[in-house]
């Protein structure tokens, strides 16, 4: 009896450890056979496109990063050393799209597109911008920080250099920048030289380089000639229109007719309009508005445009004192049916007509202009009011 339970006892652990022994070994050759058998390439696939996702998430972080980086060195008053790490943003983009494109970096066989893929490249020795390859959206908004730094210290050639490489990595569609990007920052460079030309002396700097005028005129030319509905390197007949009112209205701005009524003639060209005021303007409101519509689309679309124009129009012939002409652009911006300008523009059509019923002696005329110019100026949220109730 006193041998019995030993005898089980040094039994049963005999048993169940060659129970575990056998099932352990069949795991183990189970899992070997499986990595060495058919499954094989099939763990491998998996393998390699999880590192992939790892080195793509890794070299975003590492773009994001440097790009807030070089925003930090900004906001710190480092300009020189922000240029740098915005530029290093360009390059390291470059090369990780590069990469993923399976080209080797020192690879170069002097190919068409070799200088289009080159970070440095503008188009100074081209007559049009081409698009720069393998340029993604932090790219984009690194290059676009580094316009906005040559602004601040009025490096006009830098100003070129670089906005001309925003516009071309824009209209790549490797950087897929949306339009709606694309426009701000677009107009946001446009303000920006605006204001340098409002806050700026009337005295031109000996140097052109650091002219504000100058810059401006180069920015807006360069600009129309990418968003060029016909031969641009990126057509956006929209973006192209607003941009060209801008200019006007820069243009009178800075006194400077000639170029003035260029863009005026571009601009009633684009819209389907008769470049001489003179030329129809006994036309109805119908018409008026049918006539601009054209290809732009509906009927309202065509009556800003119309008024638009007119705006422009009116404060040139104000200013050279054609009344004939004067007359006949205000009558067409009052004859649109359907237009819906922005009531800034409003108000600078019926102010000016005030004074031009004035200069008529159509006292009634000229005080209902007056009025429903101060409330056009009192719901854009203007300073003009008061001048319109004078």
């Amino acid at each position: 009896q006193s041998t019995l339970p030993l005898v089980i006892a040094q039994q049963s652990p005999a048993i169940m450890s060659d129970s575990e022994d056998y099932e352990y070994e069949y795991d183990e050759s189970d899992q070997e056979a499986m990595d060495d058998g058919g499954d094989e390439e099939q763990s491998f696939e998996y393998t390699d496109s999880d590192n992939d996702k790892d080195d793509d998430g890794d070299g975003e972080v590492a773009l994001e990063n440097a790009y807030y980086n070089a925003k930090s060195e900004r906001d710190a008053g480092e300009l020189d050393e922000a240029r740098d790490t915005f530029e290093s943003v360009v390059r390291m983009e470059v090369e990780q799209k590069k990469k993923a494109a399976g080209i080797e970096r020192d690879a170069g066989e002097g190919g068409d597109d070799e200088e289009s893929m080159d970070v440095d490249a503008t188009a100074a020795g081209t007559k049009r911008l081409m698009p720069l390859k393998y340029h993604g959206p932090w790219s984009y908004k690194a290059i676009k920080q580094l316009v906005k730094l040559h602004l601040r210290s009025l490096d006009g050639r830098e100003v070129m250099r670089d906005y001309s490489r925003m516009l071309r990595v824009a209209s790549s569609p490797d950087a897929a920048i949306s339009p709606n990007a694309l426009e701000k920052g677009v107009n946001g460079m446009l303000d920006r030289v605006s204001n340098l030309v409002s806050n700026s002396t009337t005295q031109p700097p000996e140097d052109e380089n650091g002219d504000p005028r100058a810059l401006a005129r180069n920015v807006y030319d360069l600009t129309l000639d990418a968003f060029h509905p016909s031969n641009g390197i990126s057509p956006n007949e929209r973006l192209w229109f607003k941009t060209n009112l801008k200019y006007g209205q820069l243009l009178y701005e800075m006194n400077e007719t000639v170029k003035l009524q260029m863009v005026i003639r571009d601009l009633l060209q684009s819209s389907g309009q008769p470049a001489d005021i003179l030329e129809g303007h006994h036309a109805d409101s119908s018409s008026s508005g049918a006539d601009a519509c054209g290809s732009n689309g509906s009927a309202a679309t065509g009556g800003t445009h119309v008024m638009e124009i007119a705006a422009l129009q009116i404060q040139l012939y104000s200013r050279l004192k054609d009344t004939k002409k004067l007359r006949a652009a205000y009558r067409r911006a009052m004859s649109v049916r359907g237009g819906i300008p922005h009531p800034r523009t409003l108000a600078l059509i019926q102010e000016l007509g005030g004074k031009m019923h004035m200069g008529q002696r159509n006292f009634n005329d000229a005080s209902q202009a007056f009025f429903q110019a101060f409330k056009s100026y009192d719901e854009a949220g203007g300073r003009s009011p008061p001048r319109c109730l004078q």
